[in-house]
């Protein structure tokens, strides 16, 4: 799969969007809002029914949430996006006037709606503050005062008998209607609801107000039957427009519901293609604040469920297709293992050995290839277990031992999966992968736990050589295979975070092999140095178990 810029692109940074986003960036996810400041709720001055910001403004639910997704690690790009394609391993997102596209594994659509208000003059400039739209978001702040209704569609009844609770002073302004049944007009009177069936021509402020007055005030609704009909706020739906247009490319199924189409997802955001999801108002236009936000949470989380189920099969894949070229190496070519042992390996167990601090006991060899060192181990009294995951190489191992009559036993298979005990001695040389996402790491943890208490591991790599057009003679005995570059064995033992109260570092370097130091030096002794080739390295991590 090819390296995209992000793992999750979020288009729209309001609730739901931030919710997600912080979901995404404790998840550990690259993750990408783009926001083109123009949330649904900014024409609010505060909030209501959001525990612990009741009262507060948007502007600081907005300011705070993006703070706390940029602790997470979560970018932040102004843009709208024109559209998004498909592309092999993702998506990309194309930004309108701009030439710039952003790549991605996901993405999530929280761009909201806009609420379309019918075309009454003086509606619009007082939209959220004193025109409103959902009793349980503003209701609380006109309650007792007098509250008209203009109803837009069948469900504009629902909202007529609701506001009854905040007051006993409401008006419906029915023309939407068109002629109410009598059992609704018996219901509305009932509760003391007047209404009006001729159009509302305009809202008005305060008679009289000068300049200087709150242009955000309501004194009047004006009809065209030229009733004027005093109130203080005015509740009303607007038609309900999604901004979904820029996926309208990736052919998303939708749901059509009693304010319009809109995406259709499940209970955790999920559209009909497998790596767009939808949260808030763009998809459930009826939410407030809190469905919004725990809608985006939910979404947030799901993608990167998603993406968690993308990775493992990935890294199965990836593990299958390393364990196939190792065993292509092997059964497509001769032996490749040139029959002897891995010098360094070989000279610092010999230097232990010759020492005393460890006699021939229990070894592991991991990833022994052919068996070279283990059997060498094996010819000097250790009882020796290697583990490959090539059968091939495996087979050769065995045939070797027998061969040989030496203590060894070969196991074919993965190290991290591979079923054994503690062993005094664990050994592992030039491990490695042309996969630059070889689990090296993880590996040489595994490696540590089968080490015995008192037990030593000693991790041999390569830390550098010659390159492919140096002396052949030296390009072969560094064993030249294109892999990603070691780290140093500094920056393994540092990796691998190692409990001093259980491990003691024993040799940390990088060494010239002997063999290649010798012949080089009697090669090139009449040369000048800076005709000299380059020489080959090993690092050396040789680590011991406290008893």
């Amino acid at each position: 799969m090819q390296n995209l810029d992000h793992d999750v692109v979020i288009v729209g940074a309001g609730p739901a969007g931030l919710s997600a986003a912080q979901m995404l960036g404790r998840a550990r996810r690259r993750t990408l809002v783009i926001d083109a400041y123009a949330p649904r709720n900014r024409f609010a001055d505060h909030m209501h029914a959001v525990v612990g910001f009741d009262g507060a403004s948007p502007g600081e639910l907005r300011r705070r949430g993006r703070t706390e997704a940029e602790a997470y690690g979560v970018a932040f790009q102004a843009g709208r996006v024109e559209r998004v394609d498909e592309i092999d391993g993702g998506l990309e997102v194309v930004l309108a006037d701009s030439a710039a596209t952003i790549t991605t594994r996901a993405l999530l659509v929280a761009t909201g709606v806009s609420d379309r208000l019918p075309d009454v003059p003086g509606l619009a400039e007082r939209w959220g503050r004193s025109v409103l739209h959902c009793p349980y978001c503003h209701g609380w702040e006109v309650r007792d005062r007098r509250i008209g209704v203009l109803a837009t569609s069948p469900m504009s009844l629902h909202q007529i008998e609701l506001l009854r609770q905040w007051s006993q002073d409401v008006v419906a302004f029915t023309a939407a209607l068109g002629e109410l049944d009598t059992e609704v007009l018996e219901r509305l009177r009932a509760r003391g609801i007047r209404t009006i069936a001729s159009p509302v021509v305009a809202v008005t402020g305060p008679a009289g107000a000068g300049h200087d007055a709150d242009s955000a005030a309501i004194g009047a609704v004006e009809t065209a039957d030229g009733q004027r009909i005093a109130i203080d706020a005015i509740f009303t739906g607007g038609r309900l427009e999604p901004h979904d247009g820029f996926v309208a490319d990736l052919d998303l199924a939708r749901a059509d519901g009693p304010v319009g189409s809109f995406i259709a997802v499940d209970a955790a955001g999920a559209t009909s293609h497998p790596r767009v999801w939808a949260a808030g108002n763009v998809v459930a236009p009826m939410a407030n604040v809190p469905l919004s936000m725990g809608a985006g949470s939910m979404a947030g989380a799901a993608v990167n469920g998603a993406l968690v189920a993308l990775d493992a099969a990935a890294a199965v894949e990836r593990r299958r297709g390393h364990a196939a070229d190792w065993e292509a190496r092997y059964a497509e070519t001769g032996r490749v293992w040139s029959g002897r042992v891995n010098e360094t390996t070989s000279t610092i167990i010999a230097e232990l050995e010759a020492a005393g601090s460890v006699t021939p006991t229990t070894a592991l060899d991991l990833g022994c290839g052919e068996g070279g060192d283990a059997l060498w181990l094996a010819s000097r009294g250790w009882s020796v277990t290697g583990v490959d995951l090539s059968p091939t190489a495996i087979s050769r191992a065995q045939a070797a031992a027998r061969d040989a009559q030496l203590d060894a036993t070969f196991v074919a298979g993965e190290i991290d999966a591979a079923e054994l005990d503690e062993f005094d001695l664990v050994t592992t040389s030039f491990l490695h992968s042309w996969d630059p996402e070889f689990p090296r790491i993880p590996l040489l943890r595994a490696a540590l736990r089968h080490v015995a208490p008192g037990g030593r591991l000693l991790v041999v790599s390569h830390a550098g050589g010659p390159p492919p057009e140096a002396g052949a003679d030296e390009a072969q005995d560094g064993e030249a295979h294109e892999h990603p570059p070691f780290p140093t064995p500094a920056e393994e033992r540092a990796a691998l975070d190692l409990n001093p109260a259980v491990w003691v570092v024993e040799r940390e370097e990088i060494v010239e092999r002997r063999e290649i130091r010798e012949r080089r030096e009697v090669r090139e002794r009449p040369a000048p140095a800076a005709s000299r080739p380059p020489h080959l390295l090993d690092g050396i991590l040789l680590l011991r178990r406290l008893p």
